[in-house]
């Protein structure tokens, strides 16, 4: 007679987000860890309209809050950037580039400079303090590129 194990879905997916905040403290003490911002805004144009993926969708987007929140944004601007480029760039972007990896490399390069470049904007409507835009980013950059095409390039 076997028994039956547990559901341990819950489980893996508290580990994955305790190692998720542990990870964004660490890249906040140690800036050359990445980010993982692009992989994040990948993942979550890939699996919007599935809906067996809709509570993983819910914690990227919390990953992104925090990430806004680490590194001085406005609160929720990744998740308004992402909202907006999802329904005015993902369709025309995906029907104009046939390359993949293409198309990998505009969704990262959206993810980090759309984000800033859409946080200047509201500063700009607010009247506040620019954010400052570091060579780091750069660096982020590059690396989301080569770990996205290796996760998503069968995907996308």
């Amino acid at each position: 007679m076997q028994r039956n194990s547990t559901n341990q879905n819950y489980l893996r997916l508290a580990f994955i987000c305790l190692f998720l905040v542990f990870f964004q403290a660490l890249s906040s003490l140690y800036p050359f860890i990445p980010l993982f911002v692009g992989l994040f805004f990948i993942y979550i144009i890939i699996n919007f309209k599935n809906e067996d993926s809709r509570l993983y969708v819910y914690l990227g987007f919390i990953y992104l809050s925090f990430y806004d929140l680490d590194k001085g944004f406005y609160l929720f601007s990744s998740a308004l950037f992402l909202m907006f480029f999802f329904y005015f760039f993902v369709e025309k972007i995906k029907n104009f580039l046939i390359c993949k990896s293409c198309i990998i490399v505009i969704y990262v390069t959206a993810a980090y400079l759309g984000h800033f470049l859409f946080n200047l904007l509201i500063a700009y409507i607010l009247q506040q303090d620019v954010p400052t835009f570091s060579q780091t980013y750069f660096y982020y950059i590059f690396l989301d590129i080569i770990l996205a095409i290796i996760i998503f390039k069968g995907r996308v």
